[in-house]
């Protein structure tokens, strides 16, 4: 029998699963069928996956921390289909590159840069979903898009193998491959992508995820409900207000609200339970979405 959940468990997603999978697998092991997830991970990826479980699925496409860092490997000298280790090489060239001809294009791409989607990504033109063009050997025009590489830093490299492993913290919908394989372009040699790990996500790092082996067990042990986060800390960094009885009645059935606060977003709790997001506007106060039932 299903049981009603609401909240969010960090999962780590598997090398060679797809982000669905994760969602299939937990949704059979938790019986809950209204799941989400936040930031769609490749097969090959592996790392932090946002499970959002039950009402906290309405909070899927709020998330206020839009950042994400990656842990990237990747091997000069190669260029794949794919963009990563897992397609069809291409093209092989010599590399007489160094770690410091790497460091200082690695400088080049700081901040604000544009990117064209890979083939085989998600995005769709004309409705079409281009990883499934590009799975027919179809090649499409796509137009760039902006992403924004706050942090790149070196943390190893084998100069005598061109294998190089990044530290990277960019804006929501940034392509690590397409840096990967831009920088490589630029260097003259090409690069792969080799091993992804994303960790972290919506505020939440590796540290927090559990893997579906513990998701399993949990549920022998029937204690599922100790690994579930509570939806408001999507949300930890808006100031919270607590309601008073009228205003949360006015609150859960809709109705606007006078109350002395700056305008902006705003957590809202009423009897130590989270019940909303509401936005204030010249001091009046408004549901922007709402994480419990009106007849609670």
């Amino acid at each position: 029998m299903s049981v009603e959940r609401c909240g969010i468990i960090v999962m780590y997603k598997p090398q060679d699963w797809t982000s669905f999978d994760v969602i299939a697998k937990a949704r059979g092991i938790m019986g809950t069928r209204k799941l989400g997830h936040a930031g769609t991970l490749d097969p090959m990826a592996t790392g932090v996956l946002p499970i959002f479980i039950g009402r906290a699925t309405k909070a899927v496409d709020m998330q206020i921390i839009k950042d994400k860092e990656y842990i990237a490997t990747f091997k000069l000298g190669l260029n794949t289909d794919t963009g990563d280790i897992t397609g069809e090489v291409i093209n092989q060239r010599t590399v007489s590159v160094t770690k410091d001809d790497v460091l200082a294009e690695m400088e080049k791409f700081k901040g604000e840069i544009q990117q064209y989607p890979p083939m085989y990504s998600a995005v769709k033109v004309n409705g079409q979903p281009l990883y499934k063009l590009a799975r027919q050997g179809v090649t499409v025009e796509r137009k760039p898009r902006k992403a924004v590489i706050k942090e790149l830093v070196m943390t190893s490299c084998d100069e005598a193998e061109n294998i190089y492993t990044i530290r990277v913290v960019c804006s929501e919908g940034t392509y690590i491959r397409t840096l990967v394989e831009d920088m490589g372009e630029n260097l003259g040699c090409g690069a792969v992508l080799t091993q992804l790990t994303r960790t972290k996500a919506c505020g939440y790092s590796i540290e927090d995820t559990i893997t579906l082996e513990d998701l399993q067990q949990a549920r022998n042990e029937d204690r599922i409900d100790s690994l579930i986060t509570d939806v408001d800390t999507v949300f930890a960094h808006l100031e919270r207000i607590d309601l008073s009885d009228e205003l949360a009645h006015r609150l859960i059935n809709g109705a606007r609200s006078r109350i002395s606060k700056p305008d902006g977003d705003y957590r809202v709790y009423y009897q130590d339970r989270f019940y909303a997001v509401a936005n204030i506007t010249d001091k009046k106060m408004s549901v922007v979405k709402l994480f419990v039932d009106k007849e609670n």
